[in-house]
Order: C-alpha cells, then sequence, then structure tokens
C-alpha cells in the first residue's frame, strides 16, 4: 500500500512539472508571435507614415514650382522667403521620410535619388531668386521653367516609384499582418486547450487519488480495527520505540496488560518495573539485544500487576528501518497465563492423545513421568464409547500391571476398602451420569502390598469437538500428607486437652491453693502480733523466714496466674486508647515510683485494637522490670516513645509481606544486661540475678512476650551493662 501512495505521487509530481514546462514553452511562442504581429502591425503604419510624406513631400515640391513661377512673373521678394520657408519645411520632410524607410535598401537607394532631385530643385528655385529684379530674356525665362518642370516631372516620377514599392511594401506587410492576427486566436485556443486538458487531468488524478486515499484510509482504519480486535482476542498488546527520538508508545490493550492507566507516560524503565525482579535483569537485556539485532526471538518472562497478581508474559520483536532512517523497536507482549494454566490443565490428558496421535511429542514422556514423581494417575470415562480409560500410573497406585489390565472399572473396586466401596460406587455412577463431583478422600488396599493407602479423587467434564464430551478424573496418592493431617488433629485434641487442664490449674491456683496459703500467712501474722517476743532466737529467724517464703509463694502464684490468662488469645480485640492503659498502670505503680523517686515519661500513644487488660499489663510489668533493676545513687528515669514503623524496616521480622506496625520502645537508666542475654530473658523463671539481690519470680518479661504474640506482634531488647536497657514492642495495625 505505501509503495503504491508513493508511486502515485511521485507521477504526480512528474505530470506537474512537465505540464508546467509545456505551459512555459507555448506561452514563450505565444508571446514571441504577438511580438512578431505587433513589429508587422508597426512595419504597416511606417509604409503608410512614408507613403503619407512622399505625397506631402510632393505638394510642397510643387508648391516651391508655383511659388518660382510667380516670383518669375511678380518678381516679388514675398515669394523669395516663402521659398526660403518650404525649403527648410521639405528638409524637415525628408529627414522624417528618411526615418520611416530606414529599413529598406531599395527605398533608401530611390531617396538618395529623389533627394538629389529635390536638390537640384532647390538649386534652380535660389538661381531665379538670386537674380533678384533683373529682367531676363523670354527665352531664359522660358528654358528655366522648362528646366524646372523636367525637373518636376522626374522628382514626381522618383516619388511615384517610391509609392508604388511601399505600397507593395503595405501589402505585403498587411498580408503577413492578417496571417498572423488570425493565428494568434489559434495560439491562443491551443494554449487555453491544453491548460484546460491539465486542469482537466489534474481534476481527475486528484478525484482519482482522493478516492484511492478514502479507499487507503478505510483500508488503514480496518486494519486498525483488526488489530484492536486481534489484541483483544489474542489477549496481547503492542508497543514501539523510535531510537532516534526516543518515543515510546503504548497499545491501550498492552495498558490493559499491565494494570495502568492509559494517561500514565509510558517509558521502557516503566514497562521494566512491572516486571517480576527475578526477570528484570533478563528482559532488559533482551531489548538491549534487540537495539543491535534485527530480530528478537521469541521469549517469556513473569510480570506483576497493579494488584500484585503474577502473570506470564512472551514477547517477540523486530528492528525495523523507515524510508526517512529512522529505526523502530516493533514489540508484540503477549499474556500466556492461560495458555500455560491450560496446557498444565491438559497434560492430566496426555494418555488419551498418546493413543489417538502415534507422532505425540516428549511432553507425553514428561506428563507420565509427572505422574509418577506427584504420585496421581488420570482417568477419564467417554460419553460416546461409554468406556473409561487409564492411565499406567492411575494403575500403579492401585498396585495393578498396565499390560495385564483390562481398562474396566469394576476390576478396581476389588482393591477400595470395604468401607469406602459405597462411597467410590456413586461417584462412579455420577460418572456416567454425566455429572461431576465434590474432591473426595478414599482408602485402597493396593494389589502388590496390602496395605492402607488413602488417595484423593476430583474430577472435571471436558468438551472436546473431535473425541467428544468425557469425564477427566485425577487421583493422588495423599497418604502422608492425609497422616499428617490426622496426626495433628490427635495433638490439637491433646493440645485442648491440656488447656483444660491449665484452665483446671487456674481455678486451683486462683482458689484451691491461695486459700491454705491465705491461712497461713493469717496464723503466721496472729503468732507474730501475741507469741513473737515469746520465742527463742531462732524461733524468730524461722518465723521471719516462713513469712518471707509465704510472700513469695503469693508473688509466684499471682504471676503464674497473669501468665496463664495471657496464654489465652480468645479474649475480644477492643479499639483502646493507650494512654489510658498507661495511665492505670503508672498509676498501679504509683507507690514503687514514689519511693524511687523516678521519672517517667511518654509521648501521646495511639488509639489501635488490643486487649486491653493484657497490654495494661505489658506496662505494669516493663515500667516496674525497669524500676526494680535501677541503679542505686541514681534517680530511675524511664522514657516510653511511640511511632509507626512497617515490616520493611525492623529486622525481626521476616515477612516477605509489607505490614505496617506501631512501634513502642521503653528505655531506662539502669543496670542494663549483657546483649548474649537479650533472648534468654522472656523465658519463663529465668533469671540473670540472684533472688538475694533482686526480687522477682522471673515470670513478668515471659507475660509480656505472650501477650505481644497474642497480639500478633513482636518484642526485644537491647541492653549495655551499667548503661541501662531498652525493650521494643510491635503491634500490628489491624485497621490496614
Amino acid at each position: 500500500m505505501p509503495n503504491r501512495v508513493d508511486r502515485s505521487l511521485f507521477l504526480l509530481r512528474l505530470i506537474f512539472v512537465v505540464a508546467t514546462a509545456l505551459i512555459f514553452f507555448l506561452m514563450g511562442l505565444t508571446y514571441k508571435h504577438m511580438d512578431r504581429v505587433a513589429k508587422t502591425n508597426e512595419d504597416v503604419n511606417r509604409s503608410m507614415d512614408a507613403s503619407l510624406k512622399l505625397e506631402e513631400l510632393y505638394l510642397s515640391i510643387e508648391t516651391i514650382g508655383i511659388e518660382r513661377r510667380n516670383f518669375l512673373l511678380t518678381r516679388e521678394s514675398t515669394y523669395q522667403w516663402s521659398i526660403l520657408e518650404i525649403e527648410t519645411h521639405i528638409d524637415k520632410q525628408l529627414k522624417e521620410l528618411s526615418d520611416f524607410i530606414d529599413t529598406n535598401k531599395l527605398q533608401h537607394e530611390n531617396f538618395d535619388v529623389l533627394k538629389n532631385l529635390i536638390q537640384q530643385k532647390f538649386a534652380l528655385a535660389n538661381e531665379t531668386t538670386h537674380q533678384g529684379t533683373r529682367t531676363n530674356s523670354q527665352e531664359s525665362i522660358s528654358s528655366s521653367i522648362v528646366k524646372g518642370n523636367e525637373l518636376m516631372e522626374q522628382i514626381v516620377n522618383q516619388i511615384h516609384t517610391m509609392l508604388q514599392v511601399e505600397k507593395e511594401r503595405l501589402a505585403t506587410f498587411r498580408a503577413e499582418l492578417v496571417f498572423k492576427q488570425r493565428s494568434t486566436p489559434i495560439y491562443l485556443y491551443i494554449i487555453s486547450i491544453f491548460s484546460l486538458g491539465l486542469l482537466a487531468f489534474a481534476f481527475y488524478k486528484i478525484s482519482k487519488d482522493s478516492k484511492n486515499q478514502k479507499s487507503i484510509n478505510q483500508e488503514l482504519q480496518l486494519s486498525i480495527d483488526t488489530l484492536g480486535l486481534a489484541e483483544k482476542v489474542g489477549n496481547n498488546g503492542i508497543w514501539t520505540l523510535d531510537l532516534n527520538s526516543g518515543a515510546l508508545k503504548f497499545s491501550s490493550h498492552l495498558y490493559k496488560l499491565l494494570g495502568l492507566n492509559s494517561s500514565v507516560e509510558p517509558s521502557l524503565e516503566r514497562f521494566i518495573e512491572q516486571v517480576h525482579p527475578e526477570d528484570q535483569d533478563f528482559v532488559a537485556q533482551k531489548f538491549k539485544d534487540l537495539k543491535t539485532d534485527n530480530n528478537l526471538a521469541s521469549f517469556r518472562y513473569r510480570v506483576v500487576d497493579s494488584v500484585g497478581q503474577q502473570r506470564q508474559f512472551q514477547s517477540l520483536g523486530q528492528r525495523v528501518e523507515t524510508k526517512e532512517g529512522n529505526i523502530i523497536l516493533l514489540v508484540m507482549t503477549t499474556d500466556v497465563t492461560r495458555e500455560i494454566e491450560d496446557q498444565l490443565k491438559l497434560e492430566g490428558i496426555n494418555y488419551v492423545l498418546s493413543e489417538r496421535n502415534k507422532n505425540l511429542s516428549v511432553a507425553n514422556e514428561n506428563y507420565l513421568e509427572a505422574e509418577k514423581i506427584g504420585y496421581f494417575g488420570t482417568w477419564q470415562f467417554f460419553f460416546k464409547e461409554k468406556e473409561f480409560v487409564f492411565s499406567e500410573n492411575f494403575l500403579r497406585l492401585f498396585g495393578i500391571d498396565p499390560a495385564s489390565f483390562s481398562q474396566q472399572i469394576k476390576h478396581l473396586l476389588p482393591y477400595v476398602y470395604s468401607e469406602d466401596r459405597e462411597l467410590v460406587a456413586q461417584m462412579i455412577q455420577k460418572i456416567y451420569d454425566g455429572q461431576e463431583f465434590e474432591p473426595f478422600v478414599s482408602r485402597i488396599m493396593p494389589a502388590d502390598h496390602h496395605q492402607i493407602r488413602y488417595i484423593s479423587t476430583t474430577c472435571r467434564r471436558i468438551s472436546n469437538p473431535y473425541s467428544g464430551d468425557y469425564i477427566l478424573v485425577i487421583t493422588q496418592d495423599i497418604s502422608e500428607e492425609f497422616l499428617v493431617k490426622l496426626d495433628l488433629e490427635q495433638k490439637n485434641v491433646i493440645l485442648e486437652a491440656n488447656n483444660s487442664e491449665l484452665q483446671a490449674f487456674n481455678y486451683a491456683a486462683s482458689h484451691d491453693l491461695q486459700e491454705p496459703l491465705r491461712k497461713i500467712e493469717t496464723f503466721l501474722s496472729r503468732l507474730r502480733e501475741t507469741n513473737y517476743e515469746n520465742l527463742t532466737p531462732n524461733g524468730k529467724q524461722y518465723m521471719d523466714r516462713t513469712l518471707v517464703a509465704a510472700n513469695r509463694m503469693r508473688s509466684l502464684i499471682d504471676d503464674l496466674l497473669h501468665f496463664s490468662r495471657s496464654t489465652r488469645s480468645e479474649e475480644n480485640f477492643e479499639r483502646t486508647d493507650l494512654n489510658g492503659l498507661m495511665r492505670n498502670a503508672l498509676e498501679e505503680l504509683a507507690h514503687l515510683i514514689e519511693e524511687k523517686q523516678a521519672i517517667v515519661t511518654f509521648e501521646h500513644l495511639p488509639t489501635i485494637e488490643v486487649i486491653p487488660f493484657q497490654i495494661q499489663q505489658v506496662f505494669v510489668n516493663l515500667i516496674s522490670n525497669s524500676l526494680k533493676y535501677s541503679k542505686k545513687g541514681q534517680v530511675p528515669r524511664i522514657d516510653i516513645l511511640s511511632e509507626k514503623s512497617s515490616s520493611d524496616k525492623e529486622a525481626v521480622i521476616r515477612n516477605e509481606i509489607k505490614t505496617k506496625f506501631f512501634k513502642f520502645t521503653f528505655k531506662d537508666n539502669g543496670i542494663g544486661f549483657e546483649n548474649q542475654y537479650s533472648e534468654k530473658i522472656f523465658t519463663l523463671f529465668n533469671r540473670l540475678h540472684s533472688r538475694e539481690d533482686y526480687r522477682g519470680t522471673g515470670i513478668g518479661l515471659a507475660i509480656c512476650k505472650k501477650v505481644v504474640e497474642n497480639h500478633g506482634g513482636y518484642i526485644y531488647a537491647q541492653g549495655e551493662p551499667e548503661q541501662g536497657a531498652i525493650f521494643t514492642i510491635l503491634l500490628p495495625d489491624r485497621t490496614e
């Protein structure tokens, strides 16, 4: 199509140049013709003027003769002056006549003769007038008149000769003028006809080209519409890159494939950003190679669309050079995700295809090997033939030799576990009825080892225009996974029993164990009030130690109750202002803070979804832990800060999915600890110091860790001896 347009433009330009040259040529001929007409007309006028001058000259010469005769008869001087004036006038006429005949040689010769005769006439007249008043004889006068008449006759004859020549020339000029005047319209007609013909041809050509252009535009629009439809049907898009200008263009469907808004400015970098990170270098190198190679072989890569879904793309390209010398990279990109998924699904019926197509490629062998590796097999029921076809690996799942099997479903039922045969028979009946069934698990007793195996079976009805409708069934050996699942369910039952026992322990700790402890504390208190002074020193020491042990037992039971409550995560989350929980925790520890003269500061804390009493317990435990391990002789200071963070900024979080967190830090100036114990301090009953140095049960930080984990968060600590410690809590933002 472009070649046809180029040829038409070249032909039109050539015709225009040739036609312009011809018009100028004809105009030149016409101009020359008109110039000749003008010159001929000028010659006619000159000839007529020459004839007129000759006649005037004749009259003037005739007048000289008359004046001379009058002078001879009267001898008056006035005639002398008149003759002189006429001679002057004749000289002027001769000069004018000379100008009119300067182009004719013959007339020049006649003119010279005439001029000589006129001079003689002048001489005769002057001779007569110079004699004055002298009386001449009659004979001399007659002689002078005769001589004058002879001269006059010669002049007349010469003038008639010249008039005859001018008459002939005038006839010639007029004939030539008439011819040229008559031929002038022919020249103009030829130019007009040629111009009209050129205009008609140009109009025809323009009309034809306009129709061709309209047809080309329609074909182009059809091509564009076809390309757009092909992009939608083929699920592909096209982009072009002009290497000279760097201009990149995406087709409308490519924007849809990439999940981008059509208002986004296309760029190669933006396209590569959509590519899976593991494939970006590979794709960038391919496009770089296309800038030097003429063609780009088809290749596949992964793309992550705007909603985070991974797609499979296939691209091939070509390097094109336009007539203007521009280098264009043309790349077609196709979404082959569905094609790949369909290809994986079609592998399930490779056995049927192998029976119907003897030229099956290596793909069938790969599929058969995949069945062995994946411990699955396929079988189909064809409605048209009313028969089953089983893959070899499916038969191997039943411990049957494929070479000796007769491909009848009834021969498989004996290998189904007796309690599951009815279920399997119902599913087979659904297949006969052309119905799909939900995936189910059954047991079999393979023929080769007679051990129970668990198999999962699922099916789908498929329509095929060549082989007809059929049911595709996939059966997989899931014994290991199923047994692991059963084991996990049993462990869950045991875990639920342990939880029940823990709840029973909580009840016992809160009621049965505390009741005897209260009595012991009561009796010891009364004994100390009434009989303490009657005891021996050893008795007093034993009583004091017993009271301390009872108090420690009380703290241990309370901490165990707190820990057991922290292990239960079934409490409902509530949107809570943490500032209120912090104030409650500080109020609970007000006596200890006042005793230590500690400084506790906290910024404005956020409002988030938590289990309120558990988070308040964490605040209490962390602040009391910092107060407990404060340095002697130094005012304890605890600074509590909060900020927003995310999983990609925290080293303790190993999660590929970016998650938003609220970050809380508790920083003190206490005795600190070695960082090697940063995880050990959160272990139940673990202590870094002796009970004599610092009181406590070793449960407080374990409770903090359990509560934070119940909230789906993280807690960790950093310490430096004699410099203090920093405890950090990360709680997920449940509004994201």
